[in-house]
């Protein structure tokens, strides 16, 4: 029987966590790859056909998990002879266009995320989604991690929207292939910018043209803005999550110190012809492949490249570190992940029990999912028994300890002040974002990149003085003189505001 499962008195409790996101991020597993994955005989539409099969439309952009979603919609399409599955997997920027024009013409998938940037309270508003309550159960419910239950993220009061993908982990990281290092006669990984400058020079030089020092996706905004907050935060600054926001002394903190020291890292890999020539026309599911191909010594990105590689290129060599810091920097940090909303059931949805259903299963050990993306290294699972069962890849332990050790909790306002919501409803994006300006440094288009910054710092602190004011929010909720980077940022310190 389906029983209405609320959750309000876990969701208080855990309104101090933050996260990830796939690739950024996402939040997700990655969220970088394209590709539409048809099942056979998929229908045009959610009609029930005379012969009593439905089809359920699931649509998102979780790349890295792709071998694992098709066993798994083989097997529930096997055991549900009734349901056929359409699923179609877009890149995180098509995401957001392709979604809003579905929803738009009423033909909105049965089952898909909220796009990144975009908040729950604004996708129910806009009739995107209903709640799960009703169609899940009580065991389903218990079953996952409370801290993977927020106000504002999962839940709205008592109801129940989305699901989160994945537990919080960082994706910015650095990945290294080994045999690529010791072609170049390097011992040491290197841990500051000096040593990684050194390192990528002397890879660059000994690859003649073939390989390089540093690769990512330079074509996706999203990816070079995780970059640039990653570099910035672990040289000490005080620098919000990937879509978030947070002053510091009062304004955008795009031109600090930390922030030009690390545009300045990454012009010095430009300059120094270090950065592979292909950068900035490839996505990151293209910079993954070419990594692996041993064309570059060392790629930012997330746990979701692990299994894809384990896959495609069981022989690779590879390892994992922590970000690099400016030389006689230590014990400084990268923002955690933040928990973000990830996927529900449309609100128009012709079958919602059946996608309720595909929901139960696709985070059930039973039906293997979760277990398989686990043990291959994808993420780290809301369900916490099947991550002590099944995580036993050892680069992922790897990227999961070096997570742990070196990211920190970052305040977030949307916990200090409920109108935060609104606030991220009706503030602009200011442009060149961030992280077109690392596109901009990286195809050399952008030499003074610090007259760039300061202009992008001022533009956004009006912009983001004019939607506090627009949401009656005080703009003073955006800074946190208590913040010590440090160290987690807590309940007890968000009291202390108050």
């Amino acid at each position: 029987m389906m029983k209405r499962k609320i959750c309000s008195v876990a969701m208080v409790a855990v309104l101090s966590v933050t996260l990830l996101a796939g690739c950024g991020g996402m939040p997700s597993t990655g969220g970088e790859g394209a590709e539409r994955v048809d099942t056979p005989a998929a229908a045009d539409s959610n009609d029930v056909p005379e012969d009593g099969k439905i089809t359920l439309r699931v649509v998102d952009w979780s790349d890295g998990s792709l071998s694992q979603r098709e066993a798994f919609h083989k097997k529930y399409m096997e055991e549900h002879p009734n349901v056929n599955i359409e699923y179609t997997m877009l890149t995180v920027d098509q995401f957001k266009n392709t979604i809003v024009t579905m929803i738009k013409s009423g033909e909105g998938p049965d089952v898909f995320p909220v796009p990144v940037g975009l908040t729950l309270k604004t996708a129910v508003e806009e009739e995107w989604y209903q709640p799960i309550n009703q169609y899940v159960t009580d065991d389903f419910a218990d079953q996952f991690d409370p801290l993977s239950f927020a106000e504002g993220v999962t839940h709205i009061g008592e109801d129940w929207y989305t699901i989160t993908e994945v537990m919080p982990t960082i994706q910015s990281l650095f990945f290294y292939n080994k045999d690529v290092l010791a072609e170049a006669g390097v011992t040491k990984v290197p841990s500051t910018y000096s040593e990684f400058l050194e390192v990528c020079k002397k890879v660059t030089e000994n690859g003649n043209g073939n390989v390089y020092g540093l690769i990512d996706g330079g074509k996706q905004t999203n990816r070079m803005d995780v970059l640039a907050r990653s570099l910035a935060a672990a040289a000490g600054g005080k620098v919000a999550a990937t879509t978030k926001v947070l002053v510091d002394n009062g304004v955008a903190p795009y031109n600090t110190a930390e922030m030009k020291a690390a545009m300045g890292f990454i012009q010095d890999l430009a300059e120094d012809g270090s950065i592979h020539p292909d950068t900035m026309n490839i996505s990151a599911p293209e910079a993954r492949e070419l990594f692996a191909q041993g064309q570059a010594v060392f790629l930012c990105q997330g746990m979701w490249c692990i299994p894809s590689w384990d896959t495609n290129y069981p022989d690779l060599n590879y390892g994992v570190m922590a970000v690099p810091v400016p030389d006689g920097v230590s014990d400084t940090y990268v923002q955690a992940g933040e928990l973000s909303p990830w996927i529900g059931i449309y609100k128009q949805s012709k079958h919602p029990k059946e996608a309720a259903e595909y929901l139960m299963a696709l985070y059930s050990e039973e039906y293997g999912y979760q277990s398989s993306c686990v043990e291959d290294g994808t993420f780290v699972s809301v369900i916490p028994s099947i991550n002590e069962k099944y995580m036993t890849n050892e680069v992922m332990k790897d990227y999961y300890t070096i997570a742990e050790e070196t990211s920190r909790v970052v305040p977030t306002i949307v916990k200090r002040d409920a109108k935060a919501n609104n606030f991220y409803t009706e503030v602009k994006d200011v442009q060149p974002s961030l992280g077109a300006i690392v596109q901009g440094i990286i195809s050399q288009s952008i030499a003074d990149y610090e007259s760039v910054l300061d202009k992008l710092s001022e533009e956004a602190t009006i912009e983001w003085k004019r939607a506090c004011e627009a949401v009656g929010m005080d703009y003073g909720v955006l800074e946190f003189p208590n913040w010590d980077t440090a160290t987690d940022y807590t309940d007890a310190d968000y009291e202390a505001l108050k």
